[in-house]
């Protein structure tokens, strides 16, 4: 019995010190309407960008394990928008997927992988 207590603690402090050294991606997301937005990553909060009607390329970064994520934009008169996206680790700064809310308030998002 008391070794089986151990294997389990030894697998949950092995498991966790794995997770920290995976590599981290990101996501940028892009904000080109005249609206305030939140951006949600998985329903939790990623960033914030506020109103940019000149479209000047207003962008924040949220930290987001490789994978399948759901993207989801929220603000005040915004109607709420999703869409599915692939974070990829290319082994470099930037981000491996991107979300847009263009002007006329369309969400995108973007996968890619570069060799």
């Amino acid at each position: 019995m008391r070794l089986s207590s151990l294997v389990v603690v030894w697998l949950v402090l092995n498991t966790s010190w794995a997770t920290q050294d995976a590599p981290k991606s990101h996501i940028r997301f892009f904000n080109d309407s005249a609206k305030y937005t939140n951006f949600y990553v998985d329903g939790k909060f990623g960033c914030f960008i506020p109103q940019n009607p000149n479209e000047s390329n207003a962008w924040c970064d949220a930290e987001a394990s490789t994978g399948k994520h759901n993207v989801s934009v929220k603000g005040v008169k915004l109607r709420d928008q999703s869409c599915e996206l692939s974070v990829i680790y290319r082994g470099f700064d930037e981000p491996g997927a991107e979300a847009h809310l263009s002007k006329g308030e369309v969400l995108r998002c973007m996968s890619f992988v570069t060799d």
